[in-house]
């Protein structure tokens, strides 16, 4: 069917905006000191923790699975850990790798960008266009969306909707970079309270939409990009995928207000409620994914004697389903040791395997009851 009467392309305020009104309301200054609290804490928690990197695997394999959601990847985190041990899923191959691609440019992010009193070390990058160029071109690395100009910014015009109405019409691929190059000197602006200005961020991003496609994801990743090289976390591992999926339209109402209505509070409100309530969830995931490994180090000191012990625990929490190749291999050991720590684990219930005779699969069953 062809569409006609295309709504024209939106073109939005470039930042700073104006909203010293809503800076002032009441309520958005309650939400703001809420906000911050909640995510000091939250970082605060990583921040004294003895090893908060164990946290980056299953908090980034939780969010590549709901951001994908979003876009209609039907891929569930059993499905991604399934995936990393070699098993088969029951998800076509495109949108498994989807996931897997969402998970890569995350993990590109965290080894090469800076944050903003760090620039130009260790030859790390700041937060900048090229950097987020390079982010889509791995999430659209071989799968549907590979042929729509990885890595470069629209030459046409996109459309958000479906194939029989059209919703909104982002910004104009000609006016694109002008528009990139504006967010990218907003990203280094500190006038504003820096939770509010990760609200406009997200939002202005959208607006613009700057790739062919891709665009839902990237502006979800940007969210603990811009969080972690703002200094406001120690890791990027703050993800708002759960509030948006959790009620999807009123993301979309909200976002969509912007364009049609100039409502910028009603946004910002509903973003910094989103700070709150996933600040809370991540606080509580962490507390109960540290204590789960402060158990099973103290359980299995007391029983086992091995200098591959804590690179043993530390490698379940990333790979909380696997198998003795993949053990041998990160750990660089043999397979011998492997075998024989394998079954201390499994005594101390810790650990459960499939009943195969070969190629037996292993299941770290604290960590996974925990976060399936």
């Amino acid at each position: 069917m062809e569409l006609k009467n295309l709504p024209n392309p939106f073109i939005p305020e470039k930042l700073p905006i104006n909203i010293t009104e809503i800076l002032i309301d009441e309520n958005i200054i309650k939400l703001i000191s809420k906000a911050n609290r909640s995510i000091g804490m939250y970082n605060g928690l990583l921040y004294n923790s003895p090893n908060p990197n164990l946290l980056i695997s299953p908090l980034i394999a939780q969010e590549a699975s709901l951001s994908s959601k979003m876009e209609g990847t039907h891929a569930t985190l059993e499905d991604i850990l399934n995936f990393d041990a070699g098993l088969s899923v029951n998800i076509e191959k495109d949108e498994m790798h989807e996931v897997i691609n969402y998970r890569e440019a995350l993990y590109y992010a965290l080894e090469k960008m800076s944050t903003i009193s760090d620039l130009e070390k260790n030859g790390k990058l700041p937060l900048t266009s090229n950097l987020i160029k390079n982010i889509h071109k791995i999430l659209l690395n071989n799968v549907r969306g590979s042929s729509k100009n990885p890595g470069e910014f629209k030459k046409f015009q996109n459309y958000i909707g479906s194939k029989h109405k059209i919703d909104f019409t982002p910004l104009s691929p000609e006016l694109t970079p002008e528009y990139m190059y504006n967010l990218e000197t907003y990203i280094h602006d500190d006038r504003i309270d820096v939770l509010v200005q990760t609200a406009l961020i997200h939002a202005q991003f959208e607006m613009i939409h700057p790739f062919q496609d891709g665009n839902g994801r990237i502006g979800r990743l940007l969210i603990p990009l811009f969080l972690y090289y703002r200094e406001v976390l120690i890791l990027p591992t703050f993800y708002m995928s759960q509030y948006f999926e959790s009620d999807k339209n009123l993301y979309i109402k909200n976002l969509s207000n912007i364009s049609k209505n100039n409502d910028y509070k009603s946004w910002i409100e509903y973003f910094l409620i989103g700070i709150i309530e996933q600040s809370e969830k991540n606080t509580e995931k962490a507390k109960e994914l540290m204590e789960i490994y402060s158990n099973i180090k103290n359980i299995t000191s007391k029983e086992i004697t091995s200098q591959f012990l804590i690179p043993m625990i530390d490698f379940m929490f990333k790979s909380p389903i696997f198998k003795i190749s993949q053990l041998v291999r990160n750990l660089n050991m043999s397979k011998d040791r492997a075998y024989t720590l394998t079954q201390q684990l499994i005594d101390l219930g810790i650990l459960s395997c499939d009943d195969v005779i070969r190629n037996r699969t292993y299941f770290v069953n604290p960590i996974l009851e925990k976060i399936l």
